[in-house]
């Protein structure tokens, strides 16, 4: 038997939603479902905070859906006594479901940008289903009735799922991609990263130099952020460095990204936390110095005065900071000139020669800042992560305990090159789905198939950019073998950061046959 607990929330200062149209669709489609005696629903309307806990604990449900309005910044909303809108944070969400994570097996959130809460509820909860932007009535119903009838057809949440968004499409809403599925992560993932002999041995010599800078750059899920914890890793166990880690989801949100005062203190302050240092910001900022030299004299002065030891400060997701055009550029003339201070010869310079910085970025979502052409551009050591080879694949797929050929391995990097994250993808969907290699490449350039997350993410990025769209139109639609010359360099350059381009001198192509026939399919 699946509990389901339907929870709705339409605060009177709200606009107002079809709830109850979507409860009935609902109730209906599983009444009609064959397997309809598996299922209970169990539904609560006009949700305040405090209701939540308490028709959890006296329904005890495997399934929590909610229906409702949510805010930009993640919140959902529900009512308070007098019936207007009360935000629930993401945080105090997530705390409730920790609770009752041995009960609760999915949830479901039906609410513009509840995909901010999925994230933090799925820490504890196998499967999270939540909206990434603003999700329309037709589409929020059409998505809500189509799961439970998968469900009811005794289909996975993973299918009904997929289901639901086939369903969004199927009636012309332009919103199939607004939904996102996260699922828990039971033990570590596995790595993605495959070892570039050359390239860690690389930045294990740069490490080490006074003052180093080391850019590591590449699209998503090329192995970035694993490469950047093997060269912190040696360099705190071979040289016994100070290490701080920070990713700029934890210092970037909407408080401070148009605030570089606001920002920068948060910067210091995070460092000094990680180092066991006492804030001691008000001693220096009590001045009237520009805030980017009262940044570099807190720590030149406290941070990297009272550390015995070089540090290794490694600054991940940096595009976060890169997207924001009031703290952007700054923040890159800051890096800059720690890493010229340390070049000079005076004792300033042996402070700054303990500093040694790593900061990981994806080149992908540069509208406002060209990395080239920042105050960044020809500064550091740039790591440029390649795709795999096929022996490199041949590695990665053995570890995720597949038994591939020679042959397997070609017929897979002939769809999706040697990006690891999508071998990783079509190695999982295999294991799971129990399908075969030949089915694999049947279903990948599907709206439904093992990539459909990562294509439809890809694709709303371009549609979003009527320059893009029609550049990357022109790319996937010309034959392998004629590659196409873009007349703007900067739009070429932008698909090729996305990942979905590979550039050859002033032409270009797509970066692998999956890409080039799923966009022909629905770039349109």
């Amino acid at each position: 038997m699946m509990r389901i607990l339907f929870l709705t929330a339409d605060p009177t200062d709200t606009v107002r939603l079809r709830l109850q149209e979507e409860l009935r669709d609902i109730k209906e489609r599983l009444r009609q479902a064959n397997l309809r005696e598996r299922f209970q629903l169990e539904y609560r309307f006009s949700l305040r905070p405090g209701d939540i806990s308490q028709a959890i604990l006296d329904f005890e449900p495997h399934l929590v859906h909610f229906s409702g309005h949510g805010t930009s910044t993640g919140e959902l909303c529900l009512e308070d006594e007098s019936g207007t809108m009360q935000p629930v944070k993401p945080k105090a969400l997530a705390a409730l479901f920790e609770l009752v994570a041995n009960q609760v097996n999915c949830v479901v959130l039906n609410a513009c940008y509840s995909d901010i809460q999925a994230k933090a509820i799925v820490k504890h909860i196998p499967f999270v289903i939540g909206m990434k932007q603003v999700l329309g009535d037709q589409a929020a119903i059409a998505f809500a009735v189509s799961f439970y009838k998968a469900l009811g057809a005794d289909r996975s949440i993973e299918e009904a799922y997929k289901f639901a968004r086939a369903e969004i499409h199927l009636q012309g809403i332009p919103e199939e991609l607004t939904p996102v599925l996260r699922k828990k992560e039971d033990k570590a993932p596995v790595d993605n990263y495959v070892d570039h002999s050359d390239i860690e041995k690389h930045c294990y010599n740069q490490i080490k130099l006074p003052g180093s800078l080391l850019r590591i750059k590449a699209p998503d899920n090329m192995g970035k952020t694993s490469l950047m914890n093997r060269i912190v890793g040696y360099a705190r166990d071979k040289y016994k460095y100070q290490i701080v880690t920070l990713n700029c989801y934890g210092l970037v949100d909407d408080t401070v990204a148009t605030d570089l005062e606001r920002f920068l203190k948060s910067f210091c302050i995070a460092v000094g936390n990680k180092l066991r240092l006492s804030n001691q910001l008000d001693e220096y900022w009590n001045n009237s110095a520009t805030c980017i030299y009262k940044t570099g004299d807190y720590f030149e002065r406290y941070l990297l005065t009272n550390i015995d030891s070089p540090l290794v400060l490694a600054i991940d997701d940096v595009d976060l900071i890169f997207e924001q055009p009031k703290i952007a550029n700054d923040f890159c003339s800051l890096i800059r000139n720690w890493h010229n201070l340390a070049k000079g010869s005076d004792q300033d310079s042996k402070i700054w020669q303990k500093l040694r910085l790593i900061i990981v970025h994806s080149t992908e979502y540069y509208a406002e800042l060209d990395i080239n052409r920042s105050p960044l551009a020809n500064v550091g050591k740039v790591v440029d992560l390649p795709e795999l080879t096929s022996e490199q694949v041949q590695r990665l797929v053995k570890r995720l305990g597949m038994k591939w050929t020679n042959e397997d391995v070609e017929q897979v990097m002939g769809m999706v090159g040697g990006h690891p994250f999508l071998v990783k993808t079509a190695c999982d969907y295999i294991k799971r789905s129990q399908k075969t290699l030949e089915e694999l490449l049947q279903d990948a350039p599907m709206v439904a198939g093992p990539f459909s997350d990562h294509l439809g993410e890809s694709l709303e990025i371009i549609k979003k950019n009527p320059q893009l769209k029609t550049a990357f139109n022109q790319i996937v639609w010309a034959e392998d073998d004629n590659p196409v010359q873009l007349e703007d360099p900067k739009i070429a350059k932008w698909l090729q950061r996305l990942g979905l381009a590979k550039l050859q001198g002033n032409f270009a192509k797509p970066r692998c046959q999956l890409y080039r026939q799923y966009f022909r399919k629905y770039l349109n």
